[in-house]
């Protein structure tokens, strides 16, 4: 399978988790040969989405966990800047998991 086939299937089963779970006006940022995702202090994001008031962003991977300097991270831009940040990982054989400590 390539990069990019593995790319779309672990967004599109990303996309579902969210929805299923009630992040509503889900979007992907754009993957292209120069712009990847979205960053803010130093962390990167594949997406947006907001879940009643709070704004989303989510970093989705296929080849990584969560470390937990980047959990500890995510939960200092909670904090500081009063909205959620969602690691989701696609494990292989298809299972899919949520860090965000």
């Amino acid at each position: 399978m390539s990069n990019t086939t593995k790319m779309y299937a672990s967004n599109s089963k990303a996309r579902h988790w969210l929805k299923e779970n009630g992040y509503k006006n889900i979007h992907l940022f754009p993957h292209t040969r120069f712009v990847k995702d979205f960053h803010l202090e130093n962390c990167e994001f594949d997406g947006i989405a907001a879940i009643g008031t709070k704004l989303v962003l989510f970093q989705i991977k296929t080849n990584c966990r969560a470390t937990k300097k980047t959990l500890s991270t995510y939960k200092e831009l909670e904090n500081k800047y009063g909205i959620i940040c969602l690691w989701i990982n696609i494990i292989k054989g298809g299972k899919l998991e949520v860090n965000n400590e």
